[in-house]
């Protein structure tokens, strides 16, 4: 203890000239009324009634349906025209404009505010005129309730049931009950559309490493520094410094301590908001979570980065301001270029990213993360751009499927990135080798198709509303039609005149257009989420729709051995269906068919293996610790699955018949995969990684077949060759909120918006890297410091 009892004393003194310090005391005083302020917050449950304007998920066919509830006479006593016939006079002379086949706009808040009126006056229900529609569980069982029996929360909820049975693939499904906020036991005005457990991850991932980095990693460093500044300065004085050398130290263990009396200083301060924000969302939000004192050494860690900055600079110059001032500008240097990463990461390297991959025999065609569609030139090396990648591009480009051996097809959603309805209908392009992979207009797709499946010689536009299928003969025909056919329908009649008016409000309810037809049953809600897979004869439809899991069958009563490929698709009907074993709503829905087996992936729960006929669980299989499902694709016609994760790694998985088991049985060498694919033709296997390379490998044995390394643009090089090194040699302590991030909600990665084609927008938290390039700075600092320190005479 005599051995250490001299740097006790130095780092006690570091406390002495820490306490002194006002700015000390004002930074306590802040975070005791922080806590105090936030104590009162609660929250409570209640039952989802009123309608926000973010429920509204298809506000085109909201639109549509209202306005043929109004417009069309023989709506008026069905469930959607006694909605419609109810809501403000306003509202119905819009909706009566759009029926007379105007363009008119409307604001989602402006449909919700009058959907929410009609729980006030209840006399638009009609029992019988509900009798045809699409009835949840939950409305039937409230439908058999007396009037008596129901308190104003069920009546209402009630309401907004029979709302959405009238308008069906119109609103997002939400749980029957929802989170509402309270502070000292008043509701809070805004409602959340979530139920508990979204609350609490909601809480875990985002709400409360927000609050830590915002307070840790900025406000507190900053006090902190303004209050330790001057201990290095004040140890320099001649009488501090002589009276500290006079005892049996080392000057350089001298200045660790000192470093360390800093940081325990911030260490208290820092422990006394983290547990506090620990017991107040534990007893007042029900949120235990011992991960959150685990930020305690984290932001001790950051804090250090800074000081060891400080305490370099104020053995320097010996001056705390010059100390203050340039920690300030080194922050501020790390802000600058952690912005400038981030601006390569979006504008240079997320464009060139690969998403989806087509293989055409030896032409490679490619679909990016800047909603570009790309072709591989092996002569230069290079992408040939067919539709530009573009960072901040409002079109979307459909997932490419191939039709033959020389052909593909996809569709550019016009302004439709971020909104599948786009800025109205758009066509399905064909490309074919022999006109040199120029697109071709061809058939009209449905409104809102958000992906395109193909499968012997049939194709089949996915959109929010159903599934539509036309065939590879009609498609071509529409590319090259005869002199007559605009004039002449399929049988080489003249075409009934059809009201057009009708014909744009069906087609913004998302049905079929010419060409197509729908193949799910008309009694059949298509909700979201909604997830769906074709096998490889075309013989089997799986749909995921909410919570509901529904195999169809094709049947076609015209033609029994269905061998008549130019015939459109007709209705497929239902073979067998089953729950997905969940209290909530999936927020996704992966499904891959197999030879026997279907593999299903949800956002939660392990990956579960179905038998292709009953649905039944054949087995399970958990997913690797803290990662998202990205993407599962079946490997030809067999029970072997393709697993890629938000850890950028891909696993194949394979069902053993004989053992029964369900197991990985290889994890492919490559990293930062980005994006997998199948190519049935010839049994490839391709994997995209480091943004844009491609490996094609052997899809029975793995083995690699060939490589592509397309050349990178100048600005990808000054990424890779000055960006990137300037980034793994300086410290990323913004990179550590990440890190907070990741310790706080247990994940790895957080999912931000995740479409129904199946692309992920994903953060991935960088854990290891901003740890070890820190504490490299530390020592690096302490030893300059430390060396300057013996060095000198002062």
């Amino acid at each position: 203890m005599n051995r250490f009892g001299p740097y006790v004393s130095v780092i006690c003194d570091s406390f002495h000239a820490a306490f002194a310090s006002r700015v000390l005391w004002v930074a306590f005083a802040s975070i005791w009324l922080l806590i105090a302020a936030i104590l009162p917050i609660g929250y409570r449950e209640d039952y989802t009634t009123v309608f926000r304007d973010y429920d509204i998920e298809n506000g085109g066919r909201l639109k549509a349906m209202l306005a043929r509830g109004i417009a069309d006479p023989e709506q008026t006593n069905t469930a959607v025209g006694r909605i419609a016939s109810a809501l403000p006079e306003d509202v119905k002379r819009e909706l009566q404009q759009v029926g007379k086949g105007e363009d008119v706009r409307f604001y989602f808040y402006t449909l919700s505010d009058a959907l929410n009126k009609l729980f006030e006056d209840e006399s638009w229900y009609d029992a019988e005129a509900w009798n045809g529609t699409i009835r949840l569980r939950e409305l039937r069982e409230l439908d058999k309730l007396s009037e008596s029996g129901l308190d104003d929360s069920l009546r209402r909820r009630r309401v907004r049931l029979r709302i959405e049975a009238a308008l069906p693939g119109v609103f997002e499904s939400r749980s029957a009950r929802s989170v509402i906020l309270t502070y000292m036991g008043v509701d809070f005005p805004a409602k959340f559309a979530v139920d508990k457990t979204q609350f609490l991850i909601l809480l875990n991932q985002f709400v409360i490493p927000t609050i830590i980095n915002w307070l840790l990693g900025f406000i507190l460093v900053f006090l902190g520094i303004l209050v330790t500044a001057s201990i290095v300065p004040d140890m320099l004085q001649p009488g501090s410094l002589h009276l500290l050398l006079s005892k049996p130290i080392s000057r350089s263990m001298l200045l660790i301590s000192k470093f360390v009396g800093g940081c325990a200083f911030v260490f208290l301060c820092v422990v006394q908001l983290i547990v506090g924000l620990y017991f107040v969302a534990g007893l007042r939000l029900d949120v235990w979570n011992p991960r959150l004192l685990l930020c305690i050494p984290v932001s001790v860690f950051v804090f250090a980065v800074y000081y060891s900055v400080s305490m370099l600079a104020g053995l320097r110059w010996r001056s705390p301001i010059l100390a203050i001032g340039i920690t300030c500008l080194f922050a501020a240097c790390l802000v600058v270029l952690g912005v400038i990463g981030g601006l390569f990461d979006v504008f240079v390297v997320r464009p060139d990213t690969i998403d989806h991959i087509t293989l055409l025999r030896e032409d490679l065609f490619v679909t990016t993360r800047g909603e570009g569609l790309l072709k591989y030139d092996p002569n230069s090396g290079g992408w040939e751009a067919i539709y530009e990648s573009d960072a901040l591009g409002r079109d979307r480009v459909l997932a490419p499927v191939v039709l033959s051996e020389a052909s593909f097809a996809t569709a550019v959603v016009r302004g439709g990135r971020h909104n599948p309805f786009g800025l109205g209908g758009f066509d399905l392009m064909a490309f074919r080798r022999e006109k040199k992979w120029r697109p071709e207009p061809s058939l009209r797709l449905p409104t809102a198709t958000t992906r395109l499946i193909q499968t012997d010689g049939q194709l089949f536009a996915v959109n929010t509303s159903g599934v539509a299928g036309t065939t590879q003969a009609e498609i071509f025909k529409r590319i090259e039609p005869n002199e007559n056919s605009s004039a002449l329908d399929d049988s080489g009649n003249a075409p009934a005149v059809k009201n057009e008016w009708m014909e744009k409000i069906t087609s913004m309810m998302g049905a079929p257009t010419s060409g197509f037809n729908n193949v799910l049953p008309r009694d059949f809600a298509f909700v979201p989420p909604r997830g769906i897979a074709i096998d490889h004869d075309g013989d089997r439809l799986l749909v995921l729709s909410g919570k509901q899991l529904t195999q169809f069958k094709h049947f076609s009563p015209n033609d029994d051995t269905n061998d008549n490929t130019n015939a459109l698709p007709s209705p497929w009907t239902v073979a067998a269906e089953r729950s997905v074993d969940r209290d909530e709503i999936p927020q996704f829905g992966l499904i891959a068919y197999g030879d026997s087996s279907i593999l299903l992936a949800t956002d939660k729960g392990a990956l579960e293996l179905l038998d292709a006929s009953t649905l039944m669980t054949k087995a399970t299989h958990a997913p690797p610790r803290q990662t998202v499902v990205l993407s599962i694709l079946a490997l030809g016609r067999q029970d072997r699955f393709a697993l890629l994760t938000s850890d950028e790694r891909c696993r194949i998985l394979e069902w053993d018949e004989s053992s029964k088991t369900f197991h990985v049985s290889r994890t492919l060498p490559q990293k930062e995969i980005e994006s997998i694919g199948y190519d049935h033709l010839s049994s490839m296997f391709l994997v995209a990684h480091h943004v844009d390379q491609i490996d094609f490998l052997d899809g029975k044995t793995f083995k690699l077949k060939r490589e592509v390394r397309p050349k990178r643009s100048a600005w990808r090089l000054i990424h890779r060759f000055l960006i990137t090194p300037l980034q793994l040699v300086t410290p990323q302590t913004g990179e550590l909120g990440g890190t907070v991030a990741s310790i706080v909600s247990g994940e790895s990665s957080v999912e931000l918006n995740r479409e129904e084609s199946g692309s992920v927008d994903l953060v991935r938290y960088r854990i290891v890297t901003p740890i070890v390039s820190c504490s490299v700075f530390i020592i690096l600092m302490l030893s300059v410091g430390c060396f300057y320190f013996t060095r000198n005479d002062f």
